[in-house]
């Protein structure tokens, strides 16, 4: 097999094992060096080098100059990797903020109200990004139904909370 071929198997495979596996690449790293969606994206353009690489070399035989058996390629996977950034780019634009639900690690400083309270324990009720959660709460001082409170910390899905102090 010409490097072309392999370029093309490799960057096909991880784009489909990109594609497949979502969210099994996302250690690597390459969307904090580079930018989100660095890995389909240069994966397209390693393919679609490798394929048109393969097929200059396949139409051509040995009788073209090197220039051409380069360029010819490397211009068709940098249009591929422009195009297939600008999809992503237009995808995640259309996707709404607020598609994740929330985690209650993200909770922390937010203002959350007392659903019942009893012991030291009990339920508050969190709204984020468009999204309204019961978690288990609890706290060192003694909180009534109904009362607003700050999270301070999640810990282990239940949330560390204190009264909120509102000053007139």
């Amino acid at each position: 097999m010409t490097p072309f071929l392999w370029c093309a198997v490799a960057g096909c495979g991880v784009l489909l094992l990109s594609i497949v596996l979502d969210g099994l690449f996302d250690g690597l790293g390459l969307d904090d060096i580079g930018f989100d969606g660095a890995l389909p994206v240069l994966s397209a353009a390693v393919g679609v080098f490798g394929a048109a690489g393969a097929a200059v070399q396949a139409m051509a035989g040995e009788h073209v100059a090197a220039a051409v058996l380069i360029g010819v390629p490397l211009a068709a996977g940098l249009a591929a990797g422009a195009g297939t950034r600008a999809v992503w780019v237009r995808f995640r634009r259309a996707m709404p903020r607020n598609a994740v639900p929330m985690t209650p690690g993200e909770l922390v400083g937010s203002r959350v109200r007392v659903l019942w309270w009893k012991d030291g324990r009990g339920e508050v009720v969190a709204l984020a990004r468009g999204h309204q959660a019961t978690l288990p709460a609890r706290s060192e001082e003694p909180l009534r139904t109904g009362a607003d409170a700050v999270v301070l910390e999640a810990d282990e899905g239940t949330l560390v909370v204190t009264s909120l102090l509102l000053e007139s």
